[in-house]
């Protein structure tokens, strides 16, 4: 089978999609498909470019936003055409709305069906990460895309039961045009970059924060659990940029913990991985934000294979991948004396978080590696190419 897959994300990038989309293409080509990849968003155009976009924008955000997209989508639509021609897709497969919009109309004059996976709600995310006034006919694009992306593609894949929910409810999607497919991990290569030299040295009994410093991931939630464990030689290692980071330090100061609370900024995965495999446990402290819920996260996967135990909020796609106090432990979302307790139960019980680590590692083994992932990935594709529905097992489940 010919599958071109299309984003607008630029790959590989740092952040689950840009793993979950490597993996598809390696799996896929394992399986002696033939995959083609397009890619590209904002960061293509050159700094001179930008700059005359938004002076011929007259320094408004707004429609400087919106052209630039504009410009990404149309960019993205005219690569798929040539790929027609060249690449003759049996599929395509967008992993984000824009490169649905872009391809919806094409692929319905070629009579090519397309798959769009939701890994999460695009204007909530936009909502989220906006710190200023507004961009009305900004979120208007990208509601437009939302539309068109999600009424043209012949089915959709949501990575867990709350995209699902909102493809329902927010969008019109049927039902049996829905299959809920959990992130997968690649467990061979996760251990296998696991077992390198990690950017950072701990002492002894740390926590992993691998998340992005953004209101959603809530990041502060740790700090604080972290001031309210009685075990005073434990330390945070937090990997990830974002806005927040100044305010983040501030409240390790603040809690006159500065001194235990580590930030590494961006890590390369082959950097982080290792961080994953020496951590007593990966910390994964989401909160709802903007109306964005955390889907399923590839820290908590990749934690299990590596060798740690996830702590998560018992929100969204982490309280699916997760079964408490069996593959992990789940705490309240927002609730920093949950999470210390949490984690001092990791370092004070070594038998309790054996027994973790044992459950961890069999469960992504049998439902979250690659192998088990493509199956259900290829299911959905003879569906697409078919016409039928999903079967109502898989709805709602990832089996």
């Amino acid at each position: 089978m010919n599958i071109l897959i299309v984003t607008q994300q630029l790959i590989p990038h740092s952040g689950g999609l840009s793993t979950h989309v490597l993996d598809l293409i390696d799996a896929l080509r394992g399986r002696d498909h033939q995959v083609e990849l397009i890619e590209g968003g904002q960061a293509i155009e050159g700094r001179a470019r930008r700059a005359m976009r938004y002076a011929t924008s007259f320094g408004n955000r707004d429609r400087y936003r919106c052209s630039a997209m504009t410009a990404v989508i149309q960019r993205l639509r005219s690569l798929t055409e040539r790929m027609l021609s060249d690449f003759k897709p049996d599929l395509v497969h967008c992993h984000d709305v824009y490169a649905g919009a872009a391809v919806a109309d094409l692929l319905g004059q070629h009579d090519i069906p397309y798959v769009e996976t939701v890994h999460g709600p695009a204007l909530y995310e936009h909502r989220q990460l906006t710190e200023r006034a507004p961009l009305h006919n900004y979120e208007q694009l990208i509601l437009g895309c939302e539309r068109r992306a999600f009424a043209g593609a012949a089915h959709l894949i949501a990575v867990d039961s709350g995209q699902a929910r909102i493809l329902r409810d927010d969008y019109d999607v049927a039902t049996e045009r829905i299959t809920v497919i959990f992130n997968c991990v690649n467990v061979e290569e996760v251990r296998q970059l696991a077992g390198g030299e990690p950017p950072f040295q701990p002492r002894g009994h740390f926590f992993l924060v691998p998340r992005r410093l953004v209101p959603k991931t809530g990041v502060r939630f740790a700090i604080e659990a972290l001031a309210k464990m009685p075990e005073q030689d434990v330390e945070l290692v937090i990997a990830g940029p974002g806005p927040l980071r100044e305010e983040l330090e501030g409240l390790a100061a603040q809690l006159d913990i500065a001194n235990r609370v580590h930030f590494l900024g961006s890590v390369p995965r082959p950097k982080l991985l290792p961080l994953f495999r020496l951590a007593t446990g990966v910390i994964v402290p989401s909160v709802p934000t903007t109306g964005v819920i955390e889907a399923t996260s590839l820290a908590v996967t990749e934690a299990m294979a590596a060798g740690s135990v996830p702590i998560a909020s018992a929100i969204g796609g982490l309280a699916e991948l997760i079964d408490d106090n069996d593959t992990g432990l789940l705490v309240p979302p927002a609730d920093s004396a949950a999470l210390a307790e949490a984690m001092s139960r990791l370092v004070s019980d070594d038998a309790a978080r054996d027994a973790l680590l044992s459950r961890c590692r069999q469960k992504v083994e049998q439902d979250y590696s690659t192998k088990a992932w493509l199956d259900r990935v290829l299911r959905v594709y003879e569906r697409a190419l078919t016409g039928t529905a999903a079967p109502a097992a898989l709805q709602t489940t990832t089996t």
